[in-house]
């Protein structure tokens, strides 16, 4: 047996400062320049992608929009002096609502690149830990919304030379942007990475889980006492309320919202200086900040480093990704196995229409998770027994939602999974498109077939013709963007803009499926029936161009 193991004893002050330092710095460092390696390089290929081109872009007219050209409302009564505070508070309250809602469809994705690439098998067996990967990745998620926030801030600055007021405060203008966007832009960046190592969030049911518990959390932040402010809108109301009260005695703060108006005439104008960051407001900004750290611990447990077969693979893939382990050929079956193969010549006939469509009809509705059938079950026995009203404004909007990973995918297949060569040479391509059309408009048909009969019966023409509209043109608009651009994430993006704009908040142009009697009689399922047409018209353009 050996002895004790003894150390010599070593006095304090024998190691010397520097090296000690020198240490320090050096086990900061190899942990360190792997995050920043990895942040940096999923940054450079992100600057690839034409996005980088037109979120500014689009940013900066949406500043331009809420600043500019319409005039907030607080409350009923009142709007705000065009004062520095005043613009940046409004800009940044409204701006991290819209980057919470839709930044996460911006990110996400950089681990499934690495998947598709192939990098996935460089960095597995690599020395690079799991949490350095991680934090990499969610560093350059933060990075891109940063980058929209910046954009965001140097907006209003601009926009405050031509309508603001008063003298220009730099605090004022940074503070919202630094103490409730980049938190709440922390959080987007670490669901993005949580959900993208949870197998079945990586996809369109993912964005729609991560959308509507976006919508919860920004609700439930507007509470009293709630205990996550998410995107600031407590701390900005509370603050408005003194103000207003401090200058109306007459003000009735049980009533507050925000509203936009084109005619500000008759609004009472308050002076509001911004937020006071006293220290019981910065602790509240903590929450937010854990709620970051806990989705990025979610992904360091549910992250599997690419292996399926860890323990946590049961939470890492997928239904189609059993489907497909379960169709291997079995290992009897080699290369050099000597078989008599006689395949038949190639035809460009393209032959029935028929067993196209149903090809393309199996592609699109299998390989989901059981709930996914048993809510779309769910929804045709929701517009066969629920209230013809209810029906309208609420069913059919949500039953139409059910089909948007089918749709995203319309287009983008051939190029998804590098087929083109192989599909065009043996179909006709403009047929295939009309299958695959077809095939989009059946799936919207199948969830919510009993809502036109009700209309139909009931002598609801508006309500049919919205259901109609919505049913031909979302596939065609589908079908459109993803034979353009290759990807699902343009039609996801915009068909959750349009659902939470339009047929949730009333927005007359983008209620597409006509849930409110207005949207009907001004003529708006009219322009989408039209908007089919043209959106075929460009899918026919693009098919044409592969």
């Amino acid at each position: 047996m050996t002895g004790p193991l003894i150390l010599p004893a070593v006095s304090l002050h024998e190691i010397s400062r520097p090296r000690v330092r020198e240490y320090l710095e050096t086990v900061t460092a190899g942990s360190i320049r792997p995050v920043v390696a990895v942040a940096l390089a999923d940054l450079r290929e992100r600057s690839r992608s034409t996005k980088f081109l037109v979120v500014p872009l689009l940013v900066a007219y949406f500043v331009k929009i809420v600043t500019v050209d319409s005039t907030l409302v607080v409350g009923t009564d009142y709007t705000g002096r065009p004062t520095i505070a005043w613009l940046a508070g409004m800009t940044a309250v409204i701006g991290t609502t819209v980057l919470v809602l839709f930044g996460f469809s911006l990110v996400k994705g950089s681990i499934g690149r690495d998947l598709e690439t192939g990098v996935s098998e460089l960095i597995a067996p690599s020395s690079l830990s799991n949490g350095q990967y991680l934090l990499g990745k969610w560093l350059s998620n933060v990075a891109v919304l940063a980058f929209g926030t910046l954009v965001l801030l140097a907006s209003t600055g601009v926009a405050s030379l031509f309508v603001g007021v008063g003298a220009f405060d730099p605090w004022a203008l940074v503070s919202p942007f630094l103490l409730i966007t980049i938190p709440a832009m922390a959080v987007v960046a670490a669901v993005a990475v949580c959900f993208e190592t949870i197998g079945p969030l990586r996809g369109t049911a993912g964005t729609v889980i991560y959308f509507l518990l976006a919508l919860t959390a920004i609700v439930a932040g507007i509470a009293p006492d709630a205990p996550l402010d998410l995107v600031g809108l407590a701390v900005v109301r509370d603050s408005m309320v003194q103000s207003i009260a401090a200058q109306y005695p007459a003000f009735d703060g049980s009533v507050f919202g925000f509203t936009y108006t084109d005619d500000p005439g008759g609004l009472a104008e308050f002076t509001w200086d911004g937020i006071a960051w006293t220290g019981p407001r910065l602790v509240a900004r903590l929450p937010v900040l854990a709620a970051a750290c806990g989705f990025l611990g979610g992904a360091w447990l549910a992250f599997d480093r690419f292996d399926d077969s860890t323990r946590w693979s049961f939470l890492s893939r997928s239904e189609s990704d059993r489907e497909t382990a379960d169709d291997e050929v079995e290992p009897s079956t080699t290369a050099d196995s000597s078989v008599d193969v006689d395949l038949a010549p190639v035809s460009r006939d393209g032959g029935s229409p028929v067993p196209v469509l149903l090809a393309e009809l199996r592609m699109a509705v299998r390989g989901y998770p059981r709930w996914w059938y048993a809510a779309a079950a769910l929804a045709v026995l929701a517009t066969a027994v629920a209230p013809i009203g209810v029906v309208r404004t609420l069913v059919v909007p949500i039953a139409l939602l059910l089909p948007l990973s089918a749709w995203s995918a319309l287009g983008t297949r051939e190029r998804r999974y590098r087929t083109t060569e192989l599909v065009f040479v043996g179909s006709r391509p403009i047929r295939l498109l009309g299958a695959t059309y077809a095939s989009g408009v059946a799936i919207g048909l199948l969830v919510s077939v009993p809502a036109p009969v009700r209309f139909a019966l009931s002598g609801m023409d508006g309500a049919l013709a919205g259901w109609l509209a919505a049913v031909l043109s979302l596939p065609a608009i589908a079908l459109a963007l993803g034979v353009w651009t290759g990807r699902s994430k343009s039609f996801e993006i915009a068909y959750l803009t349009a659902w939470y704009l339009g047929p949730v908040n009333g927005l007359g142009a983008l209620d597409y499926v006509a849930a409110r009697p207005s949207t009907a009689s001004a003529g708006i399922p009219v322009v989408y029936l039209a908007l089919t047409v043209v959106a075929l018209g460009v899918a026919l353009v693009g098919r044409r161009r592969q």
